[in-house]
């Protein structure tokens, strides 16, 4: 049988072996052919699907998303116009995302601000003021969010 082994795939792609057999069992890639002693047997096409992959995976993408636009691209669809939405949809979650980090961050800063400013002890109870609401147990407007 004509191919090459799941380790000279891993090999020619940079990724190990178990990563080939990972995405063939997700579907990432077809199933391979066997050989009679079993050993997996991948065509040369292969390595350069696992780099996409790879690529599409630095960027952000989940596997699901990725498989989406491989299985355009198998039915002989361009997957460029998809792409580009999958990744306008990827900067807007991203944008969500940070926002909510920097809303975190300033609660974080308030927080221990307040507590170095009011200079909170612990009251013997288990749960530390520092948290549940600075000095004096007083609630903050950030703590409330």
């Amino acid at each position: 049988m004509d191919g090459l082994t799941v380790g000279q795939i891993a090999q020619e792609a940079r990724v190990d072996a178990w990563t080939v057999r990972f995405y063939e069992k997700e579907g990432l890639l077809p199933k391979a052919k066997r050989t009679s002693s079993g050993y997996r047997l991948h065509g040369p096409e292969i390595a350069e699907r696992i780099r996409f992959i790879k690529k599409a995976q630095h960027l952000g993408l989940r596997l699901e998303e990725i498989r989406e636009i491989l299985d355009l691209s198998d039915r002989g669809s361009c997957p460029c116009g998809h792409v580009r939405q999958v990744l306008k949809s990827k900067l807007a979650e991203l944008a969500r995302k940070i926002s909510d980090l920097h809303a975190v961050q300033s609660r974080i800063r308030t927080v221990l601000s307040q507590s170095r400013r009011f200079g909170v002890r612990p009251t013997g109870k288990a749960l530390c003021p520092t948290i549940m609401g600075g000095a004096k147990g007083k609630k903050t407007k950030e703590a409330s969010k």
